[in-house]
């Protein structure tokens, strides 16, 4: 009888554990989960270091300390390690990048989190040409992960940074400062730069605004530098009201402008005040009545990707940037810049349409475009491939219905969603909107860097 009531203690003890009390197997079985983490904020803050790793424990990186770039990647997978409350958590998304840094780094088949998010180098064993790719704000290195293998299958040695307070929680983002990630762009560009015989710099979003930043700081710009590549790069917020933030900010206890489940591995879900406050004051520095009085624009071709319905960024003000920078290009390099516009042509400035290569893509029956709204400010860098953000990717960006958990819970699983940019058009349909995380036309993209690519690479008669 004791015997039976042992066994009949352990089964019962089993089961429980089974049911209530086992952690997640890994990224994807969280996402069922969405409410509870959002109620719960399990994954907002950043873990406590070395609180159950082996760690010294490293709370921030010191690039003035940094002699290559190796040692940034190392520096910042231990931060990661320290901080992201799922650094180790499995994560069966399985890039091509993913696999090539698997070998190159001896780690397993299905990769961890960290792994997923941080920093990376492809290298190609030579040291001619280099792309550096700096992520947006909330995001990490993984929204790189496409066009990685793009780039390297060109020839390039391609090296991603990882922003200051990404890649652990949104906490991180609390009280992060722009010149953190100025200190930080001015490390990778400078050590890239060194590194390499020519170099093309690639931002997204904020990513982009920091390039620019740097540059527009130098009196004269590397002739080493052959071209930018800008991905819905940062101008001025969609949101006129954005620069409040920076005053929000200051008022206690009051620190998130949005709270959400934060179960996307690789970008944060929840958003700081403070994180508006830095963006804007990036962005403030670059373009508008406030910008930099000794700002310096450089004769160095573009390549830009823009959606007209971005509702992240203003995208009048990125084409007036741009405008402004092409200004300065001689006419040679002005005939290599190209711009890809997601919209109706004739919303473009006149002025621009001469000084730049325009592309508007039309979608034909069948293809993967049919039936998407619009882009998204969160589409352009994603092959539609793209096992975590792509059309067949279990993750679904449903952020927008935050504050109405019923049509958020329909926008996670319906079998029937629509797919586009968060317009009120958009956003009251009768279908749930699924902002969309994939470009439709990421081949036509492809191809059209590949022109700009030949075009600006160093030549004999350079």
């Amino acid at each position: 009888m004791k015997n039976v009531t042992k066994y009949t203690l352990l089964l019962l003890w089993m089961v429980s554990t089974w049911s209530f009390g086992q952690e997640p197997q890994d990224c994807l079985s969280i996402q069922g989960d969405f409410v509870a983490l959002t109620d719960s904020g399990k994954y907002r803050f950043t873990a406590e270091e070395g609180s159950h790793r082996q760690s010294q424990g490293l709370s921030s990186i010191n690039f003035t300390e940094l002699t290559s770039y190796q040692q940034y990647i190392t520096a910042s997978q231990r931060l990661i390690a320290d901080k992201n409350p799922r650094a180790t958590m499995p994560c069966p998304i399985i890039t091509d990048t993913y696999q090539q840094l698997a070998k190159q780094n001896n780690w397993s088949a299905t990769p961890e989190i960290s792994q997923l998010i941080a920093p990376f180098e492809l290298p190609q064993g030579n040291k001619e040409k280099a792309i550096l790719l700096i992520h947006g704000l909330t995001d990490s290195p993984f929204i790189f992960h496409d066009l990685a293998q793009f780039f390297y299958q060109q020839g390039f040695t391609v090296r991603t940074l990882l922003l200051p307070g990404h890649g652990t929680a949104p906490s991180g983002l609390l009280d992060v400062s722009y010149q953190e990630w100025q200190h930080a762009t001015k490390f990778a560009i400078e050590t890239t730069l060194h590194d390499f015989e020519q170099v093309y710099l690639g931002g997204f979003s904020t990513g982009g605004a920091l390039i620019f930043d740097y540059l527009m700081q130098q009196p004269v710009a590397n002739k080493k530098i052959k071209g930018l590549l800008m991905w819905s790069p940062a101008s001025k917020a969609k949101n006129d009201s954005a620069w409040l933030a920076q005053y929000v900010d200051y008022i206690p206890f009051v620190d998130w402008i949005d709270l959400d489940a934060d179960i996307d591995f690789a970008k944060y879900e929840s958003f700081p005040y403070n994180a508006a406050a830095q963006v804007h004051g990036i962005m403030s520095r670059i373009v508008g009545e406030n910008a930099m009085d000794d700002r310096v624009l450089h004769d160095i071709p573009l390549f830009v990707v823009a959606s007209e319905h971005d509702q992240t960024i203003n995208t009048k003000q990125t084409l007036l940037l741009i405008e402004q920078w092409q200004q300065q290009a001689s006419t040679a390099k002005t005939k290599k810049s190209a711009l890809i516009y997601y919209g109706d042509k004739g919303s473009l400035p006149p002025t621009l349409l001469t000084s730049i290569k325009v592309m508007v893509p039309s979608c034909s029956a069948g293809e993967i475009c049919e039936g998407i709204f619009d882009i998204a400010h969160t589409a352009t860098t994603n092959a539609p491939d793209n096992p975590h953000y792509g059309a067949a990717g279990q993750y679904r960006n449903c952020g927008h219905y935050q504050t109405e958990p019923a049509r958020y819970q329909e926008c996670k699983e319906a079998s029937k969603t629509i797919k586009g940019e968060l317009r009120p058009e958009n956003l009251n349909k009768e279908q749930p909107l699924q902002r969309l995380t994939y470009n439709p036309y990421y081949q036509h993209m492809l191809a059209t860097m590949t022109g700009f690519l030949r075009a600006t690479q160093l030549s004999v008669s350079d």
